[in-house]
């Protein structure tokens, strides 16, 4: 009994797997576009941003993470003002800063890390 062996598809994918991978491009898309604020920064080179969702949501950034939304920690109102503000020196944000998620980085070296900046 002889077996055949079938070679890989060469050409692209049938539709639906396209169709999924760009859901996933748009969606990283969406992301970028969402419209937070930020509340509170911490000091120092790697400043640590506390976030506002749309949702209302609070959320704790990293620039390790390059504040990536889908990689922020959830936080408490309450542990903003008495752990964050009140004991690490977080600065509040007053009025809050709105602005796209894509533009975090940005944001970050021309205000809080340029000669200068806040």
């Amino acid at each position: 009994m002889s077996e055949k062996i079938l070679a890989w598809q060469t050409f692209p994918p049938p539709a639906p797997f396209i169709r999924a991978a760009e859901g996933c491009k748009l969606a990283a898309m969406a992301e970028k576009k969402t419209e937070v604020k930020i509340r509170a920064h911490s000091p120092g080179r790697y400043p640590i941003l506390i976030l506002e969702l749309p949702s209302g949501e609070l959320r704790a950034a990293y620039h390790e993470a390059g504040y990536d939304l889908e990689r922020t920690k959830p936080v408490g109102e309450s542990w903003l003002y008495e752990n964050a503000i009140g004991r690490h020196s977080f600065v509040e944000v007053k009025p809050p800063r709105e602005l796209p998620a894509g533009e975090l980085v940005d944001y970050v070296r021309r205000e809080l890390l340029a000669p200068g900046g806040e």
